[in-house]
């Protein structure tokens, strides 16, 4: 499975277009547009809002949110409160 060059989506394959260097290396491009501006408009892809490539840099900087519901927080309220109250006292 090849992936796309500019924005780093899949490429099936029979898809897409392959455009060969001078020094052999290949671009793989998933469409037109991909290519249009890689090649003549000379944009690159972690830098367009647009590409899968940007999600996962900007992915990478920030940390990871824990966003705890009110409905997580009674349960597990309640699960303590079980465990509490299946512990035996201790003297």
């Amino acid at each position: 499975m090849a992936y796309c060059s500019f924005c780093n989506n899949e490429v099936l394959k029979g898809t897409g277009e392959i455009y060969v260097l001078k020094d052999g290396t290949t671009l793989n491009f998933c469409g037109s547009k991909c290519k249009r501006n890689s090649q003549k408009l000379k944009r690159e892809g972690r830098l367009m809002k647009w590409t899968s490539k940007t999600l996962v840099l900007s992915t990478e900087r920030k940390a990871p949110e824990k966003k705890e519901s009110a409905l997580a927080k009674d349960i597990e309220a309640k699960l303590k409160e079980k465990e509490a109250s299946k512990a035996p006292a201790k003297k």
